[in-house]
């Protein structure tokens, strides 16, 4: 296997689990970020044996020209990076999770025209150009209204070089998982059709669980060095956790809050206080910062820790966050890994798919 924009691979735990359970084993290849932190973490968790972090887009040679459906490469790609080169025959399936900053509804301004979309293009390039016989690409479902109709324009590209493509959504807690977020995928194989990612997952449909069946037991996990911080809040903000305690509430009114959200208009849920027994909230990277989301604890008067976070995007305990035994990740660089991630349910069924 091949992840790019690998992140620190929750994509590719949870398609791993389907291997497993197809009967197949996931070796690891290659993982490529531009975030070397994340390219350490991914191989450190996952046995990868080459660790590239350079710009996906700069490893490859390929122009496409048309939009959308009429999208279509200039000449076949072609990898220009060597360490990039010795992938070519020897990978079977390409994960992708390229930048949705600008596709997400909560990116109001770049939403949706951004030039990041473009590097959607480089994972078909990438397939194609290894011989890869399967591809995943995983992005937020605001990434189908495009104005540069990557989707389709990846389809496009992949069904002209002989693949079969379904496209559907994914949502964690319709899986039985803790968190109500959900994902777009894109799946590809050369031989066959994949199943439909949808039909899938109502197949496969459980009961929803809550916050509380996947953190309780670390509501008062003693402070390391780890996964676990005192945060620092400004004295505002701790008078908002405070109130909403103190109130027994779970939202806050908007008289507590900063004069710039007391039109009215603001997401109810930021500066919200977590409810016990619902699925989280969608995880971001926020999710230590009470003015992002709905991220303080239902039970304690702080914000989830990381390792809480990484409980609810379905990283095992026992996952090495920390690459460097003797320079522990930070906090921003432990928000963004986590945040970003796929959780493994959505990799999970994307994989059986």
């Amino acid at each position: 296997g091949l992840d790019l924009f690998c992140g620190p691979g929750g994509l590719a735990l949870g398609f791993t689990q389907a291997c497993n359970e197809l009967g197949f084993d996931f070796v690891s290849e290659a993982a490529i970020d531009d975030d070397a932190g994340a390219v350490d973490v991914y191989a450190t968790n996952h046995g990868t044996k080459r660790r590239i972090s350079a710009s996906v887009r700069s490893l490859l040679d390929f122009q496409v020209r048309g939009v959308g459906k009429k999208a279509k490469f200039l000449y076949e790609p072609e990898i220009v990076d060597d360490a990039a080169a010795e992938l070519v025959g020897n990978v079977d399936v390409v994960l992708a999770g390229p930048p949705c900053q600008g596709h997400s509804n909560l990116n109001n301004h770049s939403r949706r025209s951004d030039r990041r979309n473009e590097l959607y293009l480089t994972v078909p390039a990438f397939a194609i150009a290894t011989g890869a016989s399967m591809v995943v690409i995983e992005n937020v479902p605001a990434v189908i209204h495009d104005r540069q109709q990557v989707v389709a324009a990846t389809k496009a590209l992949l069904e002209q070089a002989g693949y079969h493509v379904t496209l559907g959504r994914a949502f964690a807690d319709r899986l039985g998982w803790p968190q109500t977020r959900q994902r777009f995928f894109l799946l590809a194989r050369k031989d066959s059709m994949p199943a439909e990612i949808e039909q899938l997952g109502q197949a496969l449909a459980s009961d929803k669980r809550d916050l509380w069946w996947g953190i309780k037991d670390l509501e008062d996990e003693p402070v390391n060095d780890r996964l676990v911080f005192d945060s620092a809040y400004s004295d505002e903000n701790r008078r908002r956790i405070n109130w909403l305690f103190d109130n027994d509430e779970h939202n806050l009114p908007l008289s507590e809050r900063p004069e710039c959200h007391q039109d009215g208009t603001t997401y109810n849920s930021v500066y919200g206080r977590m409810f016990k027994h619902k699925p989280a909230p969608t995880i971001t990277t926020g999710f230590m910062t009470p003015g992002r989301g709905r991220y303080i604890h239902p039970t304690r008067r702080r914000t989830l820790t990381p390792g809480e976070a990484a409980r609810l995007q379905g990283f095992p305990d026992v996952y090495d966050f920390h690459p460097y035994p003797e320079k522990p990740s930070s906090k921003a660089q432990l928000s963004k890994w986590i945040g970003d991630a796929v959780p493994m349910p959505l990799g999970y069924v994307a994989g059986l798919a």
